[in-house]
């Protein structure tokens, strides 16, 4: 029974290793539950009300329509308290916070339909959950946008050349020379990184940033 029980309701406790703004998202979802199941039995409790109003005392139309209303309102709201579970609180112990953050949006609608305090914790749960999305990225952190990543398509296989073989020594002269020349080789330094590379590469061999 209590196995069954706690598939359906959340546990009020936050895991320790959450994020203040987290844990304090969580909590306003764990309210937003309880509410919505308070909503479900209030809606019940009209609905059974109303149609026995009508079907006794013969009342007009509108005591139908509430009380069809009244049972509509409470199959939303009994559903959004099972599955909002699963969506969001289960979501947020497993650290998945974007999606649980998207899916409190969904459950911000229904209890809008059904009934306006769950909504109003889940706006809560929402915003601290987009409050830590916030101080989790890094400084400067911009995402592409779109249609400014173009992919690159692989080259057709090539074979590998032939291994050429070493050239004999060179006498200790030339060596020398040659020695001398690749020190005089021209360099650029990166202005994204610092590191300085050759003047003939086209980008930076450290960070990729493209030779200015």
């Amino acid at each position: 029974m209590s196995s069954s029980m706690g598939t359906i309701f959340a546990h009020g406790g936050s895991p320790p290793w959450l994020p203040r703004e987290v844990a304090e998202g969580r909590r306003f979802a764990w309210w937003a539950q309880i509410m919505f199941f308070l909503a479900s039995v209030g809606w019940f409790i009209i609905a059974i009300v109303t149609l026995t109003v009508y079907f006794v005392d013969d009342a007009g139309r509108g005591t139908l329509a509430v009380g069809v209303f009244g049972l509509l309102a409470m199959l939303i709201c009994f559903l959004a308290a099972v599955f909002m579970k699963k969506t969001v609180i289960d979501a947020i112990d497993q650290g998945r916070f974007h999606d649980a953050r998207n899916d409190t949006i969904i459950w911000i609608v229904f209890g809008l339909i059904g009934f306006v305090i769950p909504a109003l914790f889940l706006m809560l749960t929402y915003v601290k959950l987009s409050d830590s999305l916030a101080a989790q990225q890094p400084a400067g952190y911009a995402p592409y946008a779109p249609g400014t990543v173009q992919v690159q398509h692989p080259s057709p296989y090539a074979p590998p050349p032939a291994p050429i073989q070493p050239p004999p020594a060179a006498p200790p002269a030339e060596q020398q020379a040659q020695a001398y020349h690749t020190h005089q080789t021209p360099m650029v330094r990166c202005k994204n990184c610092s590191v300085q590379y050759p003047v003939f590469m086209h980008s930076c061999p450290n960070c990729g940033a493209p030779k200015e």
